[in-house]
């Protein structure tokens, strides 16, 4: 557990996806590297414009794990919510009917072999917490920490 502000987060385990293919209406990233060795999601996931199909407020994109051999046929969907920070974004995800925050960051990285930019997407996952105020999650999101 680390200290934000007068609350204590758990720990998160980093998830860092590059881009695998990307078309007009969706993004597919690849996971490249767990850091600590637990994958809390999929080798897969698509960043798409969201679809309306559920009662979700406040979102305009949305993450889907690949959980299937299909896209269309993958459930795991999970809203991604802007912050007030350029590129990041959170949500959430339902395990075993527990809530997990996720917190998304988008970043530009020069990797490539002549220093292109490549982007990247670090998934944060915070497994069984999510805060239950408004307060604590703005709080944990103004001091996030992007390295």
């Amino acid at each position: 557990m680390t200290t934000t502000g007068n609350n204590k987060t758990p720990v998160f385990h980093r998830h860092i996806y590059k881009v695998s293919n990307n078309v007009k209406s969706y993004t597919i990233y690849e996971l490249l590297e767990l850091p600590k060795g637990i994958n809390f999601l999929s080798d897969f996931l698509r960043i798409e414009p969201y679809q309306g199909k559920s009662q979700t407020k406040g979102v305009s994109i949305c993450s889907r794990l690949r959980t299937s051999s299909n896209w269309a046929t993958s459930k795991d969907v999970t809203g991604l919510r802007p912050t007030n920070i350029k590129g990041i974004y959170y949500g959430d995800r339902l395990r075993n009917d527990i809530k997990n925050l996720l917190i998304f960051r988008f970043l530009e990285v020069k990797d490539g072999l002549f220093g292109e930019p490549e982007i990247r997407l670090n998934i944060d996952v915070y497994p069984n917490y999510y805060p239950n105020h408004k307060r604590i999650l703005q709080n944990l999101i103004n001091t996030y920490e992007t390295n």
